[in-house]
């Protein structure tokens, strides 16, 4: 006889996580069960059905928690019971290959899949925890690094700024942001739109996150002394016409990459940064000169992953006097919110999209640069050339109906104006 819990999240079997597709989760103590490597391949399969990026396995008394991260969030996929946890466990490790026997150490490793014309290229962690390991599956999706850079969610005046920088022969491009902000995505979208046959790419990154054809991609690994620094000394002599340094992380790597893009290299590179500004700021306490700064970089790009709303099931509703104000607009305004329905799995949004702030140096910055001037003056010189900020760029997806208002304010500090 079946059994359903009211007050808490029951331990299910392994055949129920596959027959199961909501979230009410039934236990039938006589049903037969998976092996751990069926499980564990079902497991990934609606995990890539669902669109996640990730899948966590979290051991607790009650057994092993598993959750999607889904366009940013994490969200309950099941819970495998503590008898079944190993054989999980051991299963994922082996797949990853992991040493099944260590659990005191930190482990990584990866798992490449196909899943029907898709290629899937899937990063395993695992950490010891209080009640045991804890394995993290990162899903990187191989097709999806061929998203073109007008997918990518730039507006048309950025997208335009943006190409235009990018056909120069020398110049450093930084992209900022946190981590699992999109920024990588940016990039590879940059490389791929100028990528050519006579042109010579080569990246630096820590790890590869996909494969790209025609460019060559190259793994720090810093236990051996192959750092970005080292790297990139040698990539130097390769005759570069365009690099990639995955994360500018220390001096040595800054100074060199900032010289590299005054002679003759277009560079791209990533910084953790809350805003554009900010990135010129790490760069001057990395003891990069000022000088260098202002005479190697070209444009700095912040950006950040918003959730689209559901096309089908999005309402329209007035905006509040608040709004109205922050838009400068006398007349009605009408924004989206999230509401939910079957094609969204209730959550009111699919997918998601980036927003930006994109800062060309122009001669004024490059003066200020050098001169010392503090990020709220390089910020209001930015803002007089008619750079935008996240939110205010964000701001016009909220008004086209593209993200909600709350999920603009989830992810950027709310500017005074947005016009």
């Amino acid at each position: 006889m079946l059994k359903l819990r009211l007050r808490e999240r029951s331990t299910v079997t392994m055949l129920e996580i596959v027959r199961r597709g909501a979230a009410t989760e039934f236990r039938n103590p006589s049903a037969p069960r998976l092996s751990a490597t069926d499980l564990v391949d079902n497991l990934i399969d609606r995990a890539i059905a669902r669109r996640a990026s990730d899948i966590h396995f979290q051991p607790s008394t009650d057994g092993l928690l598993v959750r999607f991260r889904i366009d940013g969030l994490l969200q309950h996929a099941t819970t495998i019971s503590v008898s079944e946890r190993a054989a999980v466990l051991s299963r994922i490790k082996i797949m990853a290959n992991l040493d099944i026997a260590e659990h005191r150490l930190p482990q990584d490793g990866r798992i490449h899949l196909v899943r029907g014309s898709r290629a899937l290229d899937v990063r395993a962690s695992s950490v010891p925890s209080l009640h045991g390991e804890k394995l993290v599956l990162r899903l990187l999706d191989l097709d999806g690094v061929s998203i073109p850079l007008p997918s990518c969610g730039l507006s048309a005046d950025h997208l335009a700024t943006l190409q235009s920088i990018m056909r120069r022969p020398q110049g450093a491009i930084f992209v900022t942001g946190p981590t699992g902000s999109g920024k990588t995505s940016t990039i590879y979208a940059c490389l791929n739109a100028i990528k050519v046959e006579t042109t010579n790419i080569v990246t630096i990154e820590d790890p590869i996150e996909y494969e790209l054809n025609g460019i060559t991609q190259i793994a720090v690994h810093e236990k051996i002394g192959l750092t970005f620094a080292s790297c990139l000394r040698s990539v130097l002599r390769q005759d570069p016409d365009v690099i990639l340094v995955g994360e500018v992380r220390d001096v040595d790597t800054a100074r060199i990459a900032m010289q590299a893009s005054l002679t003759g290299h277009l560079l791209f590179a990533t910084l953790h940064t809350n805003d554009a500004v900010g990135a010129i700021t790490r760069l001057a306490d990395m003891d990069v000169p000022r000088y260098l700064i202002a005479s190697s970089l070209s444009a700095v790009v912040s950006q950040r992953l918003v959730r689209r709303l559901c096309s089908a099931c999005k309402q329209a509703t007035a905006a509040d006097a608040e709004t109205q104000m922050m838009a400068g607009m006398t007349e009605p305004l009408m924004i989206y919110r999230a509401v939910g329905c079957k094609a969204c799995n209730g959550t009111g949004v699919v997918g998601r999209t980036a927003i930006f702030e994109m800062i060309p140096i122009t001669e004024e910055l490059r003066t200020m640069i050098n001169d010392r001037a503090s990020d709220p003056e390089l910020r209001a010189c930015a803002r007089r050339d008619g750079a935008r900020s996240l939110f205010q760029d964000g701001f016009q997806k909220v008004i086209d109906g593209t993200i909600a208002l709350e999920e603009l304010k989830r992810v950027a500090e709310p500017d005074a104006a947005v016009v």
